[in-house]
Order: structure tokens, then sequence, then C-alpha cells
């Protein structure tokens, strides 16, 4: 089957483990959705005359996937955001929080007369990685736990697909604002990395061996910035670990449909400077994360459809 007519789709559950009996299936605009199901099975430990294995055990299943996108917020990016801070958008914000939200994942492969689907129910996000190089589409990558797969060929009877809304081109760095980074005057960033994780994991009982749960541990957000080594602050002003420092960008090309990412109080620690050789320019690397800001009352917001 050709992965090019490959169908992405998310809608939201609640309860979670449950899609909706009709479901608003929202597209998405993914590169590739990698990973897959671990149902394990071992040999039975007990030993017999003859060697030979006549028995086998089944473990614990658990249900791994990832979902790669170029940076392009829209209704189903929405839905993923979501998740992944654990709070729901207020108008067009969104800020982290510890609510329990879920959605069903949907894969479809073009099979010719029937078209084979695949289901995730009760998803959550673990991990969030965003990575912006000069010169290339941002790419946002989720990578999710879940509670259970299914297998079908046929869509869900009454279930409607929404296309991406908006569909705007992807963002790169040349779309990109750097409101503050970290205090440091005109600064001039080559790449970012930032990594969002809820510290998931399976909740399993005896009766089953697909989990019952996803469990949440400690929010963190923490990442690595690299810019020009424009002056000696920018190595020297971290030598020593800094706290409350702001890190803001804003993120797109078109007014009315940008996307501002802002940690309002970052520890920024552990600089490095680069050496090129003889040809090239010297780079600065900041590690940081992103703790609790009171006024703000998150650690990371997200506000969409700014100017």
């Amino acid at each position: 089957m050709d992965s090019a007519n490959k169908q992405t789709a998310v809608v939201s559950e609640y309860p979670g483990g449950t899609t909706p009996a009709t479901p608003g299936f929202k597209l998405l605009r993914d590169i590739r959705v990698s990973g897959a199901p671990d149902r394990p099975a071992t040999r039975s430990p007990e030993r017999r005359s003859d060697r030979m294995a006549a028995n086998m055990t089944s473990g614990l299943y658990t249900f791994p996937k990832t979902i790669e996108l170029p940076w392009a917020r829209d209704a189903g990016t929405d839905v993923l955001w979501d998740v992944a801070l654990c709070g729901t958008w207020q108008s067009n914000v969104l800020k982290n929080g510890s609510a329990e939200l879920w959605f069903t994942l949907e894969e479809r492969y073009e099979g010719g007369v029937t078209d084979p689907y695949r289901r995730l129910t009760g998803c959550r996000i673990d991990t969030t990685t965003i990575s912006f190089r000069n010169g290339q589409p941002g790419t946002v990558t989720f990578g999710i736990q879940a509670m259970a797969e299914t297998a079908a060929t046929s869509a869900i009877a009454g279930a409607t697909y929404a296309a991406p809304t908006p569909g705007h081109d992807p963002s790169t760095p040349a779309d990109i604002l750097v409101n503050d980074c970290f205090s440091i005057s005109g600064a001039k960033i080559v790449n970012l990395d930032m990594t969002i994780s809820n510290n998931l994991r399976a909740q399993h009982a005896w009766g089953a061996s697909s989990p019952f749960g996803i469990g949440m541990g400690l929010f963190d957000v923490s990442g690595q910035v690299q810019l020009y080594f424009g002056a000696s602050t920018d190595y020297s002003a971290f030598m020593n670990r800094q706290t409350g420092r702001d890190f803001s960008i804003t993120v797109g090309a078109i007014n009315a449909a940008k996307d501002v990412i802002l940690l309002p109080n970052c520890d920024v620690w552990n600089p490095d400077v680069d050496d090129p050789g003889a040809t090239g320019d010297h780079m600065v690397t900041l590690n940081f994360m992103a703790r609790y800001d009171a006024g703000e009352g998150c650690a990371i917001k997200i506000t969409r459809n700014a100017s």
C-alpha cells in the first residue's frame, strides 16, 4: 500500500478510552506516524525432557506512537496541544495544567476496494518535541501512549473528517520573531530544541493485558537554544545559573494566524561556545528549564491567532 495515500485523523474523547459514537475527526498534516504496539509473548519457563517449547505466556501490552508534523497549527493540532499541556484553550490561550484529556488516533491505509483502519483509543501525550532549524520547516513531534488498539475495514458509521483549518504554509525560522531570549540583547537564534514531558506511565491491573489507564508524572519543559556569539555576556552571564528569565517567540507569517510561545520563568545554565575551525561562526548553546510562574499561573503558555 502506498504511504502517500495514508490518512491520519484525531478526535477528542470523553470519557477516556471511548471514541465518540459519531466522531468528528480532524485530519492531520502529518509527516509520518511511527511506533508500534508492544504485545510481548515469552516462552513458558518450564523445562521438558525433550528440551522443546510447548507453551507460551503473554506479557503486558503497551501502545506507543509518535506523530511528526510540520509547524502549522490547525484544528487537529489544537486537539493535540490540549492533551499535551493537560489544559483547554481559553479563547485563544492555552496554559499547562493537570486535566486528564484523551483522544482517538485513526490511521487509514489506501487498500483499493477495502481500506484497512487502525484506531488507538485512550491516547494521551507523553512528550512533545519542538525543533526549529535555520532554512527548514519547524517540526513538532507528539509521543503518545494509548490504552488499546482496534482494527477495521470501514469508517465508523456517521464519522466526519474535517480538512485542516486553516491550511497555511508551514512556518520556518524566517517566520519567527524573537520577543525575548533570556534578556540577551539582539539575540540571533539559529536553532531551538524544546521538549515538553508529562512523564506518563501505563497502568495495568489483574484481569487484562492492556492498561486500564495512563497516569501522569512530573511536568517538565526544557531544552537548548543556539545563537550567534555576539558579546561576552552571551556566555559569561550564564556561567552561573540564571533564574527568572523569559523566553518568548512569535511563530508565523500571517497576521491573526500566528502563535506565541511564552516560557515566563526560566532557569538558564551551562553555556558552551563551539569552534568551527578557521572558517565559520562561533555559536553559544544555552540550556534552559521552565519553572512555574506565579503571574501567569503556568510554566508554558501558547497564544494562537496572534497578529
